[in-house]
């Protein structure tokens, strides 16, 4: 990644700004202040900072993102206007550069009481009348900018960039254009990344993605999130376009695997809202790969909420894109074809396990990511084993079996700490089901009780999903007044039962 050795004003000096700004004005803490201090504070923001103008204003406000949305919806609900479904996703899209519909342009100008060329939506093509045959004029540039004034020499008023301003020779023009540029270059050169930063939260990033599969979630969920805000406190500033898209993909991926911790602690709606920001970010960062890797989190959300179709639709939205993605392309085929087995679909479900061992044979080259963002052989012969699981008949349920059993080895082959117990757990759950099927209920619940023994630190909730489809099968005429039957589903439901919770400081039970 590349390093810079200049660094911008973060965010803290908007706020010393405006502060002073204020302060000087004999502005309280609470009050907006006289007409036009916001406008003038915003000017003072971009000359100093660089930012666009919509974050200026925003921060000449003193608000967050969150903030300013209240700030909106507050005088929409005030000025008799229709609420509007504004997110921080799109209010986060227009200070990074694109352009309001014309509804929301009005009602932002409404909201910092200015108009749309103050707010960088538009540009003020207005020229001043030429007076004297001798003044020469530089035109209004096409973005407004705010630029510092200087003092000519010979004594003649000149500036960086002033709008309307006359000129006596064309020497001054050509001098003044270039002094333009100049301060031009020491804005685009600013960056508040350093030469280390963004190796260091890789390294973080990277650290929490392989340590994953063997820790409880919450706490990596925690340190995430951590991680997750660094990344988007440096997006809040200037950085050079590689930086940037660095950053997103960073930040995409954060999201991505946070998605799946909220997945895995049973939080559907959280997970999705991870996965759609996390997307956002990879088409930010054009990231082929982590728009795959997303496409499968999103359909694998769908598939444990019993939205098959959805699921299928999903992971077969990116297919045109998944060539040469690692095993990113694998994991989407094969989420796909247990989706198909949910659905009854065999030829579904042959296709798309075909489309991932290709997927798999193609793969030009390794995962950008590994831990659990990889896709390993193991993982894709579970996949293969659920699906034959669920489609049923002695011939399968026997290779969902051999499948399951290869999985639960190859998993039990790495080391503890890098095991991925969720993943394991479900394969042998695979088995268990399929020994069930086929009439073994003591190789039911030897499969049973090890996930209990390997689970017991890490309860996921796809885990105790897949439990209680089993307890489901355990409860089919063929065994349900089977004694061990009826013990395996109790310890099912205890397994699986919320966790008690904690009593109040000084009391016992």
């Amino acid at each position: 990644m590349p390093s810079a050795t200049t660094t911008c004003h973060d965010l803290s000096c908007a706020s010393r700004i405006r502060e002073s700004m204020r302060s000087a004005a004999g502005v309280l803490a609470h009050d907006a202040g006289p007409d036009g201090l916001r406008e003038r504070i915003a000017l003072a923001i971009s000359k100093c900072c660089g930012h666009p103008r919509l974050k200026c204003f925003r921060l000449a406000a003193g608000w967050t993102v969150a903030s300013a949305i209240d700030n909106f919806h507050r005088m929409c609900d005030r000025d008799g206007f229709k609420r509007r479904g504004l997110t921080e996703r799109s209010w986060r899209q227009w200070e990074a550069g694109d352009r309001p519909s014309r509804d929301y342009e009005d009602l932002l100008c409404r909201l910092f009481d200015t108009g749309p060329v103050q707010l960088g939506f538009a540009a003020d093509y207005t020229r001043r009348v030429v007076v004297r045959e001798r003044d020469l004029e530089l035109p209004r540039p096409r973005i407004p900018m705010a630029l510092p004034l200087l003092k000519g020499t010979g004594g003649h008023a000149s500036s960086v960039l002033t709008f309307g301003h006359s000129f006596q020779t064309e020497a001054e023009v050509i001098m003044s254009a270039a002094r333009e540029s100049a301060h031009f270059t020491q804005y685009a050169g600013r960056t508040n990344v350093g030469p280390h930063t963004l190796d260091q939260l890789d390294a973080d990033l990277r650290n929490l993605i392989k340590a994953y599969p063997g820790r409880p979630v919450f706490p990596t969920f925690l340190e995430l999130v951590d991680l997750r805000n660094r990344a988007f406190e440096l997006l809040e500033g200037q950085q050079y376009p590689k930086q940037g898209r660095d950053l997103y993909l960073i930040a995409g991926v954060t999201c991505g695997v946070l998605a799946n911790a909220s997945f895995d602690l049973g939080h559907m709606d959280a997970a999705a809202t991870q996965a759609r920001t996390a997307y956002l970010c990879a088409e930010l960062a054009g990231s082929d790969w982590l728009r795959t890797w997303v496409r499968g989190m999103q359909s694998l959300i769908a598939y444990w909420g019993d939205h098959f179709e959805e699921a299928i639709s999903l992971a077969s939205s990116v297919r045109e894109t998944v060539s040469g993605q690692g095993s990113a392309a694998v994991r989407l085929a094969s989420i796909e074809a247990r989706a198909h087995a949910r659905v009854g679909n065999a030829e579904g479900v042959e296709t798309a396990l075909a489309a991932a061992a290709n997927a798999r044979e193609t793969a030009d080259h390794p995962d950008e990511y590994g831990g659990m963002m990889a896709f390993p052989v193991e993982k894709q012969l579970f996949y293969g084993s659920t699906c034959q699981v669920w489609l049923g008949g002695r011939p399968r349920l026997h290779r969902a079996a051999r499948e399951a059993s290869q999985a639960v080895s190859m998993f039990e082959q790495a080391p503890p700490g890098q095991r991925r117990v969720g993943e394991m757990c479900l394969a042998r759950l695979d088995l268990a089901a399929s020994r069930l099927e086929t009439g073994e209920l003591d190789g039911t619940a030897e499969q049973v009780h090890a996930v209990f023994t390997d689970a017991a630190n890490r309860r996921t909730d796809s885990v105790k999903r897949r439990l209680h489809q089993v307890r489901i099968q355990l409860e089919a005429p063929e065994v349900r007044t089977s004694p061990l039957a009826a013990t395996l589903r109790d310890e099912i439901i205890e397994f699986c039962a919320p966790p008690a919770p904690a009593l109040p400081e000084g009391h016992t039970p």
